[in-house]
């Protein structure tokens, strides 16, 4: 394959932007088509060079040479993975947790490993003030920062693309992705060392499926809302379970993540 269109016109493509976050050439931006991320390619840019498809994990994933890349070894259960122990854990602390999705430890670990010294950015997603409805992923440098992409964002994200800021800067960094964000990844570092050395600390989170943005406008309509009337979203917060929050106009309304 000569780059990721062809894997965009198979059906395979996650929308996890590593493409378009490692072209070298810039030739690859993602684009919104029937509610989800896909990549587009402009040929003009294009020489071929087939970075895209190497890094893209709807293409293939080999767990055995990621887990030699990654981990040194193989895992003793596949189903659990390479780990030393397994844990049940939450912020200790309030504001944090309750502002959070699941108890807050992604955005706790991030903002000490920052105030440690051990990473000097995370790549994480926030909302999109000018656009509500869009996530953005960028790399945070502050705690602040860090806050502000806390909680889950229940609708596609193309994570990856923020990839190329990870390797305009230097430092230590963090990132923070689902199972298809990481193993991208994972594939780019095997192709750049000097991104392998810079991302020190992988946090992965838990997916259990995707909701396209169609489905968002959907559920804000029956909250009575237009999309081009949101100024805010949030997907999750105010405690556990928490709630889907929608702001338009001075109105506010919250719609609870599991009903009574």
């Amino acid at each position: 394959m000569n780059n990721i269109a062809e894997i965009v016109e198979s059906g395979l493509c996650h929308g996890c932007g590593t493409c378009a976050g490692i072209c070298p050439k810039g030739a690859v931006e993602m684009q919104v088509l029937n509610g989800l991320w896909v990549p587009r390619v402009q040929p003009d840019k294009c020489v071929s060079c087939g970075l895209c498809v190497r890094v893209c994990p709807g293409y293939s994933v080999n767990f055995e040479v990621l887990n030699a890349n990654a981990f040194g070894e193989q895992p003793v259960d596949s189903s659990v993975g390479v780990c030393l122990n397994c844990y049940v854990s939450f912020s200790n602390h309030g504001d944090l947790r309750y502002n959070s999705a699941s108890g807050g430890l992604a955005s706790h670990i991030l903002i000490y490993a920052l105030e440690h010294g051990l990473i000097n950015g995370a790549l994480v997603t926030r909302m999109n003030k000018d656009r509500p409805l869009e996530p953005e992923s960028f790399v945070a440098h502050t705690k602040d920062d860090i806050l502000e992409a806390s909680k889950s964002k229940y609708c596609p994200v193309a994570a990856n693309v923020a990839l190329k800021q990870i390797m305009a800067e230097k430092g230590k960094f963090a990132v923070v992705g689902l199972p298809c964000h990481l193993h991208g990844v994972r594939k780019a570092e095997a192709l750049y060392p000097e991104l392998k050395k810079k991302i020190v600390l992988h946090i992965g989170l838990m997916c259990s499926h995707m909701v396209s943005f169609t489905g968002t406008e959907f559920v804000i309509g029956k909250m009575g809302f237009k999309k081009d009337d949101v100024t805010e979203i949030s997907y999750r917060g105010k405690g556990w379970p928490g709630s889907l929050t929608v702001k338009s106009d001075g109105t506010s309304l919250s719609m609870p993540l599991v009903g009574n």
